[in-house]
């Protein structure tokens, strides 16, 4: 369960975002706020109530995707995992678990202004990810 604070973070969030505050879109954010995010759909759905299909967990996946509540890591095999989106991080992820790991490197704006300069775009936003092999599974 989360705390009091953490649900008014929840409301908020989808109150800013101009989405009504149902109680299948409350539990679907309060899970991925209360696991530390990158869960698959299939993952939240079983942490939810049996009243929440699903279908409710992707339908609302996809609207708080465009909303920039959370964001959508995408994988070549046609899975997802989703996170709230807060401070900008990077990702690295194990081709063979798919486990991903958060990691902050604060020089990296740099590239965003330089691509900016260099290109002439007003760049908002950038994403990068390493791919490689975590301990556990290079040890196997």
């Amino acid at each position: 369960m989360l705390t009091v604070d953490a649900e008014q973070v929840t409301k908020l969030k989808l109150k800013e975002n101009g989405l009504r505050i149902t109680p299948q879109r409350v539990l679907i954010l309060q899970a991925i706020i209360s696991s530390g995010g990158h869960l698959t759909a299939e993952e939240i759905h079983r942490q939810l109530p049996p009243f929440i299909t699903l279908a409710t967990v992707y339908n609302n996946l996809k609207s708080f995707v465009n909303l920039g509540i959370i964001q959508e890591l995408s994988f070549g095999n046609g899975s997802s995992k989703y996170e709230v989106v807060d401070a900008k991080h990077y990702h690295v992820i194990c081709e063979s678990c798919q486990k991903i790991v958060d990691f902050n490197y604060p020089r990296l704006i740099e590239v965003e202004y330089a691509a900016s300069r260099l290109t002439d775009y007003d760049v908002h936003h950038h994403t990068l990810e390493f791919y490689g092999l975590c301990k556990e599974c290079r040890n196997k």
